[in-house]
């Protein structure tokens, strides 16, 4: 495998697929309970908030080779929409990584500082507008470009048609679950698990052939 670049970006992007909702699932299992994570919060779940960090990290990490493996399917059949699903897609990865560090930043103030001084300096970096539309903002095009990526692969039938709607229910779920425990908010990462583990199983099916080269005999390659 390692000596044929096809087949080795066909592992990984099928492995990154499987890898990204497991990750999520952890992270958001062993996250620290309740929606406001205090100063407090944050010192009594020292080691599972540095835990979840990491999790949510390797997920983000794990988005990469998966955004350009789904792009890559859709190089023939969809270039354009592949092309910018995986623009917003990376985008908002990059962005993703460098928001879940302040969770390390949080704590280090948590264990350091008085809580009010602590919630005080949290809160100033939130309302900064470096961090605001340079960082946090721009971390959710990573949904954009999931959901352009994976309604791209609905529609050209490399995946169900369910499995957009079920990664956009797996990404409300957190949000709508916050005042409960990390277990119940965990639950949106399984949709996530059941719509790319379906297309990830599909790409470490798939024949060197169809990956490579799109299994374009007879057809046209559309612009969309």
């Amino acid at each position: 495998m390692m000596k044929n670049p096809d087949s080795f970006r066909r592992v990984v992007a099928g492995i990154a697929l499987l890898a990204w909702p497991a990750f999520e699932f952890l992270a958001f299992f062993t996250s620290p309970p309740g929606a406001d994570h205090t100063p407090a919060v944050f010192r009594e779940n020292a080691t599972s908030v540095q835990v979840s960090a990491l999790l949510y990290i390797w997920a983000t990490l794990s988005l990469i080779p998966a955004v350009l493996g789904m792009a890559h399917l859709l190089k023939y059949r969809a270039p354009r929409t592949g092309a910018i699903g995986a623009a917003l897609g990376l985008v908002g990865a990059g962005h993703g990584l460098t928001l879940f560090t302040t969770d390390f930043y949080d704590l280090a103030l948590a264990q350091v500082l008085p809580d009010a001084q602590a919630e005080k300096v949290t809160a100033q970096a939130g309302e900064l507008w470096g961090f605001l539309y340079g960082m946090l903002l721009p971390g959710f095009l990573l949904h954009i470009g999931l959901f352009t990526l994976l309604i791209g692969l609905a529609a050209t039938r490399l995946a169900p048609r369910w499995a957009p709607v079920a990664a956009a229910v797996g990404t409300v779920v957190p949000f709508v679950t916050m005042e409960q425990p990390p277990a119940v908010q965990s639950t949106g990462a399984l949709l996530h698990l059941a719509a790319y583990g379906w297309i990830a199983l599909r790409v470490l099916r798939m024949p060197e052939a169809e990956w490579k080269d799109g299994e374009l005999t007879g057809r046209r390659p559309s612009p969309a």
